[in-house]
């Protein structure tokens, strides 16, 4: 799915809800009769309306599975990830499906992209509210995603200065603008940075060198049906990075029957999945999945 938004107008219902976010609202994009809800949480920087995702819109309109999709605002929507957490994340979801199943949604399903399938494996462990099923997009360990854009020198003088902040209880001050990557153009606090960047952090998902045991701490607590479609040309992921042995990685450390057989790389697919049939092919993946769950 294209960071950039949709270049069309689309409408959507706005729901106004109770969330930790304050003035939170929700955005339903299709029928508001359809009894099943699709929420799609977006990666770094990104809030509601900032990811093109008219074809999976469309997709969902004209199928007959029922569902509609929906997005939020979160306290680390746009540049507000900068402060938040993934803790943050995971009260802010639980809102929206309290919400949803307070207007009688049947089905919910937990659809992440790049930062937002942190999201999904760290709901998978409170799973209050439940939700349905999950679906990864573009999952990438941020830990060597950030050896493409720093040296390992810069990187480790990085983590220092994050742990010395921490150290003296600065966790929520704003990183040093020369400590971080130049793709950061907002404030990170040194507990955020670390988050993403540490080994071990909490937010180190998907590294290649993670143990068995740490995957199953994670991909092993998932209790329902999971689908992961990395992009098969993402550019977040360095080359030394055997993709196909670590997807196979995280499918082993599932519970058996979890992991959706309907899992793979998209075809030709950069991390934001910006090509029209990258996303055509995750569409048609992504209603597959739905009428499995």
């Amino acid at each position: 799915m294209a960071s950039s938004a949709s270049p069309t107008p689309f409408q959507v219902t706005v729901h106004p809800f109770p969330s930790p976010t304050p003035s939170a609202c929700a955005y339903e994009r299709g029928a508001s009769s359809a009894r099943h809800a699709l929420v799609f949480l977006g990666g770094l920087t990104t809030g509601p309306h900032s990811t093109d995702l008219t074809v999976l819109a469309n997709m969902l309109g004209q199928s007959p599975l029922d569902y509609a999709l929906w997005e939020f605002r979160m306290r680390s929507s746009y540049s507000g990830f900068g402060y938040s957490n993934l803790a943050n994340d995971v009260e802010d979801v639980a809102a929206l499906v309290h919400y949803l199943r307070g207007l009688g949604k049947e089905k919910i399903v937990l659809m992440g992209s790049s930062t937002g399938c942190q999201d999904c494996l760290e709901y998978a462990k409170h799973q209050t509210p439940p939700v349905d099923g999950y679906i990864l997009t573009s999952p990438v360990s941020d830990r060597e995603s950030a050896f493409l854009f720093m040296s390992p020198e810069n990187l480790a003088k990085s983590g220092q200065v994050a742990l010395d902040m921490i150290d003296n209880g600065r966790q929520d001050d704003p990183m040093p603008k020369e400590s971080l990557p130049f793709i950061f153009t907002t404030p990170v606090t040194a507990y955020r940075w670390h988050s993403l960047a540490a080994k071990g952090g909490d937010e180190d998902y998907f590294s290649s060198d993670l143990p068995h045991s740490a995957l199953a701490a994670t991909f092993g607590r998932v209790d329902k049906p999971l689908l992961i479609l990395p992009a098969g040309e993402d550019e977040m992921v360095p080359p030394t990075v055997d993709r196909e042995a670590l997807l196979g990685r995280w499918i082993a450390a599932c519970k058996d029957g979890v992991a959706s057989g309907l899992s793979g790389f998209v075809p030709g697919a950069d991390h934001a999945v910006s090509s029209a049939e990258a996303q055509g092919w995750v569409a048609e993946r992504v209603g597959a999945f739905l009428g499995s769950v």
